[in-house]
């Protein structure tokens, strides 16, 4: 039984990447995003709390309910762009683009 999932995974695997190193890639690239979305999400958070306001307060400054805030912060929603620019615009931050070193 095991082993026939194992075949059907291979298969599908071969139908899906042409090779294990594009596998690879896709993973690596899912991983740096997900990392680097942990990442934001714990730093606005961080910016919240040192500016000395509650979800709640927050919230009313942005016209977001209190639950959307929390979500957002224990990675059960991910934003949308336009959320995270008013965050940040509440915040008094922005987003700042910046090339990746390799």
């Amino acid at each position: 039984m095991v082993d026939e999932y194992v075949m059907r995974e291979r298969e599908r695997m071969d139908r899906d990447y042409e090779n294990i190193e594009e596998l690879n890639a896709y993973q690596e690239r899912e991983k740096r995003i997900f990392d680097l979305e942990n990442e934001l999400l714990t730093e606005l958070a961080a910016l919240r709390k040192k500016k000395l306001l509650s979800q709640r307060e927050l919230c009313e400054i942005i016209g977001f309910k209190q639950p959307v805030l929390a979500k957002i912060e224990k990675r059960k929603n991910s934003p949308q762009l336009s959320t995270l620019i008013k965050i940040l615009d509440a915040l008094d931050y922005h987003i700042e683009f910046k090339k990746n070193s390799k």
